[in-house]
């Protein structure tokens, strides 16, 4: 069924077809290749993400506690790894906890 309707193209229609598809084609390659600018956050920006003080955040990145780059005088931030560092902090609930200690109980019972 495909082939019927290239066939069925004159010369000039199958040159548009062809371009036509090219320029999708390469319209949707080159979006996929731009980086996403959305993930490059500047300090209000970040600071509005965690919901922080500016001030709190410009302390958080003097002490290094807080992913940042810096370029100049300028810090930027990374969305995802904003958003890992705030996993790292995750407080375990009781059940995790309590999960966690008899894993290790019945591991280090079993070493003896």
């Amino acid at each position: 069924m495909k082939h019927s309707f290239l066939m069925s193209l004159d010369e000039g229609e199958f040159k548009t077809f062809l371009r036509d598809a090219l320029k999708e084609t390469l319209k949707e390659v080159i979006e996929k290749s731009r980086p996403d600018t959305s993930e490059i956050l500047n300090v209000t920006e970040a600071a509005a993400f965690l919901k922080l003080q500016i001030s709190t955040l410009y302390e958080k990145t003097a002490t290094r506690c807080v992913p940042h780059f810096k370029r100049g005088n300028r810090l930027y931030f990374n969305r995802k790894d904003l958003q890992e560092w705030l996993r790292e902090g995750k407080v375990k609930t009781q059940q995790e906890l309590q999960s966690e200690a008899s894993t290790f109980s019945m591991t280090r019972n079993s070493r003896s």
